[in-house]
């Protein structure tokens, strides 16, 4: 209907609400009648002015209410414009007629916060929505590299598991810098704290490693001294993950577990710390251990 001139869509939708429908489609009586995109009210909530969707005019309230239709071509047309803050401000504002389904749409907010650059409010915006509780482990893999990589899949969604296409490009976001690794590691705990399928699984684990085996400036972590507790540094992160980590190991046998400890390979006293972490829980340890040497052993295997 964004083709046709506004006399034209005002005369349709009169003629539609004068239909005889069925009480089964009763629904679909209004399903014409949409906001032309410079609607007033709309036109104030994409610009971020008016933070309640209702509007008063001549003693009348003006809501926006709209067909969840009509809400995902928004968000299309919108994420295709690359208008993504007006696109947040539409979806904290907008009145679904279907609040369950509308759920998808609304945990994109902190990817369209993502894309502007806004890293900070996207962290935010994970605490209020309890999105990290409905989190895949592809889902917090894709976020765990935005924040470390300041770049994002090129992609038009319309819920979160889209935003896993294999075949995505990816690209650096304008004005972004990457999360400091404090920040970055905060993220991944909580995540784990409030996902079960996150906390469990190997390759979530292996790449938080990697990112924090891996230096900004060097090719390895030197090895702490007794003193380092009393500075900021990364070695004091990466054994804050490792200690993550062990308690994990605890919980649970960690399957596969090569790919996770051998992240360690640049950083051995890590792996050490590790190991020493676990000495207390003689089962757990040996537990372990054999389940790397099976894994060995059937990885050769493999090649033979």
């Amino acid at each position: 209907m964004g083709d046709f001139t506004p006399e034209f869509t005002t005369k349709l939708q009169k003629f539609y609400k004068r239909l005889f429908l069925p009480p089964e489609l009763k629904t679909m009586r209004n399903s014409l009648c949409v906001r032309p995109w410079d609607d007033v009210l709309l036109v104030s909530v994409l610009k971020g002015q008016n933070v309640t969707g209702i509007r008063k005019d001549k003693g009348k309230k003006d809501l926006l209410t709209e067909q969840m239709h009509v809400i995902f071509l928004r968000t299309e047309l919108l994420q295709q414009q690359g208008r993504y803050r007006e696109l947040c401000h539409y979806l904290r504002v907008v009145h679904p007629d279907d609040p369950n389904l509308f759920q998808e749409a609304h945990d994109l907010i902190p990817f369209c916060l993502c894309k502007e650059g806004d890293f900070i409010s996207a962290l935010h915006s994970f605490s209020y929505l309890d999105l990290a509780s409905r989190f895949t482990p592809s889902v917090f893999l894709v976020y765990l590299r935005i924040f470390d990589t300041a770049t994002a899949p090129n992609l038009t969604i319309s819920h979160l598991t889209q935003l896993c296409h294999p075949d995505a490009v990816w690209e650096p976001i304008k004005g972004a810098v990457r999360l400091r690794r404090a920040q970055l590691l905060k993220f991944a705990l909580r995540v784990q704290r409030s996902c079960p399928a996150v906390y469990a699984d190997s390759q979530c684990w292996a790449q938080l490693l990697t990112i924090f085996n891996t230096p900004f400036d060097a090719p390895t972590l030197p090895a702490p001294s007794r003193a380092f507790l009393q500075v900021y540094s990364e070695q004091a992160l990466l054994l804050l993950v490792t200690g993550a980590l062990s308690l994990r190991i605890i919980a649970a046998p960690l399957s596969p577990a090569l790919p996770v400890l051998n992240t360690y390979k640049e950083n051995i006293w890590a792996f050490a710390w590790l190991c020493d972490s676990l000495a207390s829980n003689v089962e757990c340890l040996s537990s372990l251990l054999m389940d790397v040497r099976k894994e060995m052993t059937d990885t050769t295997g493999m090649w033979k």
